[in-house]
This record gives C-alpha cells, structure tokens and sequence, in this order.
C-alpha cells in the first residue's frame, strides 16, 4: 500500500512542478501564462527542481507580450480618431487586466530588477479614466434626456445612461437627480383591459376570472422599475398616456369530458391445484395437477376539464399587435377498479381495486383551474415586462 501512495505523491508533485504557465504561453494565452507561472512561484519547488527557474523564464516572455498587448489597445482607443461609443469603459478594462498582470508578476522575487522599469499600480489611471467613462454615460444620457417628454425609449436611455455615470463616479455631476427627471417619462404603462365577453363560460364566470387575475396582478410587485401595469379604472395620471393595452378571452373550456375503458386479461395462479384424477391402469387413480386461471378486467374511468385563455398586448398608437400568447390550465381525474371471473385461486390472494366513489364536480375542477390561470396570467405579465 506505501508503495502507490509514494507513487502517487510523486506524479502529483511532477506534475505540480510542471505548472509553469509554458501551454498558455505557447497558445498566445499571455495574462493566463503570467498568472500560472506566478501562481507556481508560489509553491514548493518540487522534485523535477525545474518547475521555478521555467516558471520566471515564462512569466518575463508572457508579462512583456501582454503588456503590450493591453498597451497597444489602450493607444488605439484612446486615439483622438476613434469614435467608438463609450470606449473609455474598454480602457478601464485594460488597464484593470494590467495592474492584475503586474500584480502576478511582482510574486517573482528575482524578477525585481526588470520589472522596475514598468509602473506598479494603475490607480491613477483607472480614476482618470472612470471619470471619462462617466462623462461618457452623461453626455449620451443629456443627449437623449431633451426628448423625454415625446419619446419614452429616449428618456429610458436617459435614465439608464445616468446611472451608469454614477456607476462610475458616485454624485457625478446632476446625474442622480437628472436621472430622478427622467424616471416617469422612461415608464412603459400597461393597462390590464376587462376580460372580453366569450361564450365559453357565463358572464358571471368571466366577471370573476376577471377579479381573480386583477387581484393576482395587484399581489405582485412591479415587474420591473420601468413598468408599471394598471387595472382597467385606474389612470396613469395627467400627462402620462398609456402605451400598451393588454386583452384577454376565454377561448376554450372543457368542463367535464368523461371517458370509461376496459381491458381484460387471463391471470394464473402461482401453484398448481388438483382439478380432477385420471387412471393410470386398472387400479390405480392419480390427482390431475394444474395451475388455475381466470379473467380479471380492469375498468378505468378518466374526467379531464380545460380552461384556455388568448392574451395580446397592443400599441395604443399604432393599434400593431406587440406580443401574444396562450395560457391555459387543464384537470385530470381518473380511478380503477376491478372484476373478476374464474377460480379465485388465480387472484393469489390479492384483493381487486375499488373505484374512487366520489369524483371531482363540475364546479371543483372549474375553481381548481380559474385560481390557478389567474396566477399564470399574473406570471406571464411579469415575464414578458421583466427585462423592459
């Protein structure tokens, strides 16, 4: 048993020894190459005594190469020409990637003496360029935040675009109260219109479907900061319109579809029986031995009810359709029972099953399946407005 062990323990330091970052290196993995050699230095040295002296020699190749990477890309998009939208967040993240490259360099006890001649901390790099990123985030929200009151998409980009200043730089400039501003232009409000006269249930059965799903709508929280759903008598306020309409009909309901079936089949019993005696000469009688048989016949009685609802949501511009969906809920209801014909040996003492005597009603599965639609609709308008 010592001697896999010892094997064992030996393969694992090898292979530890081995960690050197000399695969990242070679796939052009240079900050990951940076991070596996430092990560080696750390350790012991192992029994190869090879994994440090690769290790340094790997972690100089890869620093130099990375750094210059990130370099570079800092040179092209802090350029004057470029002209990408909010680059400066690009940059930070250079120069993030940098100082972790030089934090996993600097581990090198004996690399002290070239790394000096690269800088040991980026923070005042990072700060200069948060607040450019910041600028950034509020030019474009102040861009958009002179059309808040005609175009709710521009003050919602304003509104998101302020906060991502803030981000940035904590009590940038007005941006928590510009974004305060633009808040209720930035709202989608959505009215939750009465249910649509159908003729698959009364209208007194509509009328309460209706109250059950306002309620359940009414429950939950805002599906998110920038919705806000609305019952069918209550306003958005004065200067506030409403931008979509959600409708919904019954469009199908089964309430009690019945179905009974049958089947039958020969059982056997386990042993064998005497059923009769035959001779077998003269004088002598012998017990005919079989297994007994006979037929069992199941009966199965099924009850399913279903209740299909249509939703939509409409511009109330443009009157265009922008999503639809169907919810719906379903029962079933079923129960078995048994008979049998035959030598009641085959049944090997079981019993036979016994129909449930009391089925659902007409009324139970139709409340059953209204409370649990209304919570699907409450669920499906959470999810469609969630990411708005």
């Amino acid at each position: 048993m010592f001697r896999p062990l010892l094997f064992f323990c030996t393969i694992t330091l090898l292979l530890t020894a081995c960690s050197s970052g000399k695969t990242a290196l070679k796939r052009g993995h240079f900050d990951l190459a940076v991070k596996n050699a430092s990560h080696r230095l750390l350790q012991r040295p192992g029994l190869s005594k090879r994994g440090h002296p690769l290790a340094t020699q790997v972690l100089r190749q890869a620093f130099l190469q990375a750094y210059e990477q990130h370099q570079s890309a800092i040179r092209t998009l802090s350029a004057p020409s470029n002209s990408d939208a909010f680059r400066w967040e690009t940059v930070y993240k250079e120069y993030t990637a940098l100082q972790a490259l030089t934090d996993n360099a600097r581990t090198c006890n004996t690399c002290a003496e070239w790394l000096d001649a690269y800088p040991a901390s980026y923070a005042d790099r990072l700060s200069d360029t948060r607040q450019l990123a910041a600028a950034d985030r509020y030019e474009a929200a102040e861009q958009a935040f002179t059309y808040r009151e005609e175009n709710r998409l521009a003050a919602k980009d304003a509104y998101q675009n302020y906060l991502k200043a803030l981000d940035w730089v904590p009590d940038y400039r007005q941006a928590r109260a510009k974004a305060e501003d633009a808040l209720p232009f930035a709202i989608l409000r959505v009215v939750v219109e009465p249910l649509s006269p159908t003729r698959e249930i009364s209208a007194y059965e509509n009328a309460e479907l209706q109250r059950l799903i306002l309620r359940k709508i009414g429950e939950d929280t805002a599906p998110s900061k920038l919705v806000r759903l609305y019952p069918p008598d209550e306003t958005a306020g004065e200067g506030y319109p409403i931008h979509q309409a959600v409708q919904m009909v019954v469009t199908d309901y089964t309430p009690y579809r019945e179905n009974t079936s049958s089947s039958s089949t020969t059982i056997y019993s386990n042993q064998t029986y005497k059923v009769g005696e035959k001779k077998i000469n003269d004088s002598t009688k012998v017990d005919i031995m079989e297994k007994v048989s006979g037929t069992l016949t199941t009966y199965r009685r099924e009850i399913h009810a279903g209740l299909d609802l249509r939703m939509r949501a409409l511009d109330t511009e443009t009157g265009k359709i922008r999503w639809e969906e169907s919810v719906w809920e379903s029962r079933n209801w079923q129960t078995e029972w048994q008979s049998f014909s035959g030598d009641q040996r085959a049944l090997n003492g079981q019993s036979l099953k016994s129909a449930d005597l009391f089925p659902p009603s007409r009324w139970q599965l139709y409340d059953s399946m209204q409370y649990e639609l209304a919570a699907d609709v409450a669920r499906r308008l959470r999810s469609k407005y969630t990411q708005d």
